[in-house]
């Protein structure tokens, strides 16, 4: 199976340029019970912060409950998914740490290690099984 990762990366994006936008605008505790009237509906920040997680949650879901009906069912979760889960919350864990900027170096080795190293080594090897199929 495929994967359509310009998906992946719009709805990454998305959320990403979401919260900026959000901590850009001043966004604090206080901010919680402000409402913006909606069509004679008041809604708060708060609404909209919890909305802001479970849909994803509930898309994530309703992309599990497809696959199945499509017979496309998971038996494992797969690697790249693993990756993005595991990046994902390294990434979550930098939200509001810009001034202290924890695990700096580490960051940018693991960024190098990925596209310098990783990457480039197991594309090599998946060409190299392509030309030479392993004996075992």
């Amino acid at each position: 199976m495929k994967t359509d990762w310009q998906q992946i990366r719009d709805m990454m994006n998305t959320a990403i340029d979401s919260c900026e936008q959000i901590e850009a605008a001043g966004f604090s505790e206080k901010h919680r019970d402000a409402t913006v009237n909606i069509k004679g509906v008041d809604y708060s920040v708060q609404e909209f912060l919890i909305s802001a997680w479970t849909l994803p949650e509930n898309i994530r879901y309703q992309i599990i409950r497809e696959r199945h009906d499509a017979g496309h069912d998971l038996p494992y979760v797969p690697e790249a998914a693993r990756i993005l889960v595991a990046m994902a919350q390294a990434c979550a864990e930098l939200v509001g740490a810009q001034d202290s900027a924890p695990a700096n170096t580490a960051i940018e080795g693991m960024k190098h290690w990925y596209t310098a190293y990783a990457v480039p080594h197991m594309l090599a090897a998946i060409e190299k099984a392509a030309v030479e199929p392993n004996p075992m």
